[in-house]
């Protein structure tokens, strides 16, 4: 089953059978990136130590497109990818 995401930086599916994250958009900028559950993972464990080392921006590449995240991105992007885990985690 695809579970819809729709957050204020990210959105996308969760398809519950493969556990991956199909991003379709970040920041309104359309794109199309698969992340495993590790990977989804390790996204948000790199954007927890970005966010407690008060760095101010960070360069995500999804698929072939690099995305300059302000630290306000950041911290939404750090809040979107918790919220997905926490629904993948009550959900298997």
């Amino acid at each position: 089953m695809n579970q819809h995401i729709s957050g204020q930086l990210i959105s996308g599916e969760f398809h519950s059978d493969t556990n991956e994250l199909v991003i379709k958009q970040i920041r309104n900028i359309p794109v199309e990136s698969v992340w495993n559950q590790k990977q989804t993972e390790e996204m948000y464990q790199t954007l927890n130590t970005i966010k407690n080392s008060h760095e101010d921006s960070l360069i995500v590449s999804v698929g072939m497109l690099p995305i300059l995240l302000n630290r306000q991105e950041i911290e939404q992007l750090h809040q979107e990818l918790q919220d997905i885990i926490t629904f993948v985690r009550k959900n298997q």
